[in-house]
């Protein structure tokens, strides 16, 4: 059954310049919209109106998550290597923050149960984070070896995922530009696993489900991989043409830079499945799983790496 994409709103015209990231909130209520311009606005997805802008005068936001299941905490990363909290109460927004790298951008952000990660150029650093302006740096994570043939390139960070993998429960996944996937296990402090990755690697997203890990490489499009052994299950090629998607559950946002609009997605049944049974039916079903999770799933990846491009300079399309 595929999925048809209407335009729900377009948002108002609050950023000046290219947008860097864009998050959902945990229920969907809102989406956080980080620029270049120094300006994160926050928008309700039921409305299409604005609901909150916070200003770091001339310094970009590159990097943005909600940090709270309430949906009233986020934390940024900025280009001058601070990060900061903002914590949405009714009546005020109180902002804070802290340098968590010396001059180099915090371009990738992660959470879980407490603990933050931070990803600025090669540097990844662990902080314990138990409410605005408590912060505690609890290690830093090295690079992955290098090996013939990116021993030249620059290490860079692309993206950072939490995962609960066949290696641990709390397994931290760091995607490298040129230097592959590393595994990192939190309970150990140890790295568990790595796989190196031929493309370059923009960005990477895992399936809800924890079994899919999908990779925007800035060559080709999307390799697929099976997380718990890391083996190639297919890739997907595409053409950039300028039209970014990032999604949750059925809520999808295009980012045309500087601009952002809201899309809303809806099953559209044809009824000429609707008689199929046997070998055909499972196959139907294959195809719908794709069309309802690896879909999204690869969509989410496509935005990831066109931020990430973004971010580093590399082409993205008109």
């Amino acid at each position: 059954m595929p999925l048809r994409y209407t335009e729900s709103y377009r948002l108002g015209p609050e950023h000046r310049d290219s947008i860097t990231a864009l998050a959902f909130s945990s229920e969907g209520s809102y989406l956080a919209v980080a620029s270049l311009d120094g300006i994160l606005s926050i928008w309700s997805t039921a409305s299409g109106k604005k609901h909150i802008v916070v200003v770091a005068g001339s310094v970009p936001f590159l990097s943005v998550l909600w940090s709270s299941p309430f949906e009233d905490q986020l934390l940024c990363g900025l280009a001058n290597g601070i990060v900061i909290s903002v914590q949405i109460d009714e009546h005020e927004v109180t902002v804070t923050g802290f340098r968590a790298h010396v001059n180099v951008p915090v371009e990738c952000l992660a959470i879980s149960q407490g603990v933050v990660v931070t990803g600025a150029r090669s540097e990844v650093f662990l902080w314990d984070h138990e409410g605005p302006g408590c912060w505690g740096q609890r290690g830093q994570i090295q690079p992955p070896p290098s090996i013939s043939t990116n021993q030249q390139a620059e290490v860079i960070v692309t993206s950072i995922q939490w995962a609960d993998t066949r290696y641990s429960q709390k397994t931290l996944l760091i995607a490298y530009l040129h230097h592959g996937i590393l595994f990192w296990d939190a309970n150990k402090f140890k790295m568990v696993h790595f796989f190196y990755v031929k493309t370059a690697v923009a960005s990477m997203s895992i399936s809800p489900d924890g079994n899919v890990l999908v990779v925007s490489n800035l060559n080709t499009g999307f390799d697929i991989y099976h997380l718990d052994n890391s083996s190639l299950d297919g890739s997907a090629h595409h053409q950039d043409d300028g039209r970014f998607f990032i999604a949750t559950g059925t809520l999808v946002a295009e980012d045309r830079a500087p601009a952002v609009r809201l899309w809303s997605t809806v099953a559209v049944n044809d009824g000429a499945e609707d008689d199929i049974s046997g070998p055909a039916a499972e196959e139907r079903g294959r195809r719908r799983n794709f069309e309802k999770s690896d879909l999204l799933l690869v969509l989410v990846a496509l935005v990831l790496a066109y931020l990430a491009g973004a971010r580093l300079g590399l082409p993205t399309g008109n």
